[in-house]
This record gives structure tokens, sequence and C-alpha cells, in this order.
């Protein structure tokens, strides 16, 4: 089997044979290429540290949506005016200067390009979706392109990296990319492909059952309840079409596994002995008893020590502390404090340490830094709305089923820190939609805070 160092090679060196497209192939298939190339962490999830800068990572995340924003200089932008970039913006300053005091200035440095990475691949997104670049099409190649990363990831190299969830736990389905980044991937892609009424309805029912086997293969449990938030939005609203189809999916899974369960050759408890995280965290949650090897609830536990630390400590802190924060990825601290002999400062990412991005917003940035980070999702939330009630765009119902899904992974995972991959592409992938050309001519009304929209058209 594949080790861990040719894992890390393989993901380094698809972003080698990627990478010329995206410098010079014309705009359509460098769009389409820098986007696979949200599946590759060149680093490894596992081996990031903070005085590591990643420089592959850091061309994928910053350089290159830097880049093709000069190639798409001359198309209009209407979000890059709008309440929540510029209180995301004000967040990335504040984040800059929150790095005076951090006891991780390497790290911090990381995060504030992160940040900005972010806001250039959301607003590159736009353009392209503006172009026709990320239209249906595009969209459903880089769908098979990613499914093809994970097959080749998960079943040729074993999950030797990415994958890993543990010496005695499962491998999970993943991309060149951590698994739970990966999931992100595959929410966004349901939500793009349900919404779809350019694809033909074989197209579209393929799609979404390669997608729907790639969830429940890859376990996160966080990311399998988004997807039944956003299918739950989409047959709210989709009834007629999918009241038929319903029953049906549902009476096949079930004699599925009850199939499964009669002639099981083992006859192990499907739920007690599973595999799956998904299914072993229901049994955990219904019997208050976790498998043997720990699979529903061991990463429950180890975020819950974590939160708990950082709440104590800010319970403890001063003034200047609760209103300032302690400093940007100084989160990393809290780690250190709670599992002291499992981390050391050597190997750390402070970056991805806390678990919850609200949480760490408030013990790094203090007051000030989560009443922007809310302020970036209130608005948010509100420009939707606004569009809903201008028109009945189906992009912007993709946008609102994603939208929890996002939240709740804000809530359980470091998000931040990933310009470039699988979790954050997702956000911008979704957000795109609500800027692809309608047919009939059809004007949009204006995205929230885009007081300039009338001077780009």
């Amino acid at each position: 089997m594949p080790d861990v160092e040719s894992t890390v090679f393989a993901a380094q060196l698809l972003f080698w044979i990627l990478l010329p497209c995206v410098l010079v192939a014309p705009l359509r298939w460098a769009i389409l290429a820098w986007l696979i190339m949200g599946n590759l962490d060149a680093t490894g999830p596992t081996l990031a540290v903070s005085s590591d800068v990643g420089w592959i990572n850091a061309t994928k995340g910053i350089l290159l949506p830097l880049y093709l924003w000069f190639r798409l200089r001359k198309v209009p932008s209407e979000i890059q005016y709008s309440w929540p970039v510029k209180l995301w913006t004000a967040l990335a300053l504040y984040a800059g200067v929150a790095s005076l005091w951090s006891p991780f200035p390497v790290a911090a440095a990381k995060l504030v390009g992160n940040m900005v990475g972010i806001l250039l691949m959301i607003i590159v997104l736009e353009k392209a979706a503006r172009r026709d670049f990320l239209n249906s099409r595009a969209i459903n190649i880089l769908i098979v392109a990613s499914i093809l990363l994970a097959s080749l990831q998960t079943f040729y190299f074993g999950g030797a990296v990415f994958g890993f969830d543990g010496v005695d736990q499962p491998s999970r389905f993943s991309s060149f990319v951590s698994a739970q980044q990966y999931t992100a991937f595959l929410v966004a892609f349901l939500a793009a492909v349900l919404w779809d009424r350019h694809s033909g309805v074989w197209t579209r029912t393929f799609l979404i059952l390669s997608i729907a086997a790639g969830i429940i293969l890859n376990g996160s449990r966080t990311w399998f309840f988004g997807a039944f938030l956003v299918f739950l939005v989409y047959a709210w609203l989709s009834l007629k079409n999918v009241a038929i189809y319903v029953p049906i999916a549902a009476a096949t899974v079930s004699l599925g596994l009850l199939y499964a369960v009669n002639v099981n050759p083992m006859k192990f408890d499907l739920l007690v002995d599973s595999s799956s995280r998904i299914a072993a965290t229901f049994s955990a949650l219904a019997t208050g008893e976790d498998t043997a090897r720990n699979v529903g609830l061991a990463n429950l536990k180890f975020r819950l020590a974590i939160y708990q630390g950082a709440f104590d400590e800010i319970r403890g802190a001063g003034p200047r502390d609760l209103i300032l924060g302690h400093g940007t990825s100084s989160g990393g601290n809290v780690i250190l404090r709670v599992y002291p002999h499992s981390y050391s400062v050597e190997r750390l990412d402070p970056n991805r340490a806390i678990h919850n991005e609200w949480l760490r917003a408030l013990y790094e940035w203090g007051i000030l830094g989560i009443a922007l980070l809310v302020g970036v999702f209130a608005s948010l939330i509100v420009s939707l709305i606004v569009i809903r009630r201008g028109e009945s765009s189906l992009g912007s119902w993709a946008v609102l089923s994603f939208l929890p899904a996002f939240l709740l992974a804000f809530t359980t995972e470091n998000v931040i820190a990933g310009a470039g991959n699988a979790v954050t592409m997702s956000l911008g992938l979704i957000l795109a939609l609500l800027w692809i050309p309608k047919s009939g001519g059809r004007t949009r009304k204006p995205f929230l805070g885009n007081y300039a929209s009338s001077a780009h058209h």
C-alpha cells in the first residue's frame, strides 16, 4: 500500500499538472482547473504546523485567485461592494492587528492570508459565473473530477493521510484534502445539482446518487446532517416533484438494509459494531454506549474538552482580553493546556485547534471580533432574503439550503484557515450560483449594499 509520503507527493504532482492550465488556458478551463485544485492539500492535513508556510497551498489559496482576479478584472462585481464583504474585510484587518499580540505570529500571518484568499475566491467565482464560465456543465465536470480523485486517494492510496481517522478507525472517503473539508464539497455539489435545471434527468440522478454515496462513505456527521437539511429544503419547495420518488427511495433503502442484516455472515449488530461514523453516532446517542472502537463519540468528547478549556479561559479573562481577544491564532494555547501530553508547540497548527469558529473568534478576537463575524453572516442572510423577494432565483434557494449546513460546520470545525480548499470553495461555489446568467434577460435585484451596481452595468 502506498505510504504517507507518496500520497502527499501525488497531491503535489496533481497541483503541478493543473497549474499550467490555470496560468495559460482560456478562462473557462482555467477556472475549472483551479476549482479542481480545491481537492488538493499539498501538505497533508496531519502534517501542517505553525512554523510551516506551505508554499503550494499559499499559491493555490492566495496567489492563483489573485491572478485569476486580474484576468477577470474587466468583469463587473456586485459582491465586492456588499456588506458581507465589507465586514469580512474589516474582520481580516482586525485579525492582522490582533496578530501583534499573538503567541504564534507565523500562524497568525497564515490565517490573515487565508482570509484574504477567501475574499478573492468569492469575487473570482462571482465574476466567472457572470461570464458563464461557471455553468452547469463546468460544475458537473468538477463533481466527476472530485469523485474520481476521491476514489483514487481512498481506494488506491488507502486513505493513508487524507482519509485517516485514527489507527483503529476505518479510512474515510476523501480526495487529497481532509475528510471533513471534502464532504463540504459534496454537500455543495448536492445543492447545486438539486436546483440545476439545465442538465438532463439521468445526469442529475447519476450525480445525486454518486454524491450521496460519497457522503455516506465519508462519514462526516456534521455534513451528513447538512446534506439532510439541503434535501429537506428542496423537498419542501419541490414537493410535487419528489413526493412520488421519496417513498420509493425510502422503501428501497429500508429493504436493502434489512437484506444486509439478514444475510450478513458475521452476524454482528449493524449499529453497535458498525465502522460507519454516522451509524455509530446514531447508536451511541440512542443507547448511551459507543462502539468498541469509539467510532461514534470519540471526536465529540475531544472537542467538548477543548470548548470547556476555552470557556474557562474566557471567564477568567480581563476586560482587555474580553474586548480585544487573546490574539490571532492564540487558540493553540488552549489545546496545549487541555492536552499537554498529546501536543507540542513544534507539532501544532494553532489555526486548527479550537474546532469552533464562533468560539475561536470570541477567544482570539474578543467581543469586537465575534461581532464582526456575526455581522458577516447576518448581512449575508439579509442579502439572500432581499434577493428572494426580488425574484424566484433557483440559485438563491440553493444558497439558502446550503448556508445552514455551512454554519453548522462553522460551529464544529476550523473553516477560516482553508483558503483554496474544498470547505471554503464550497461556499464560494454556491454563492456564485446567484450570478449565473438567467434566460430571458431578467434583471436580478442587487445584492445588499451594492450602492455602486448601476455604475457597472
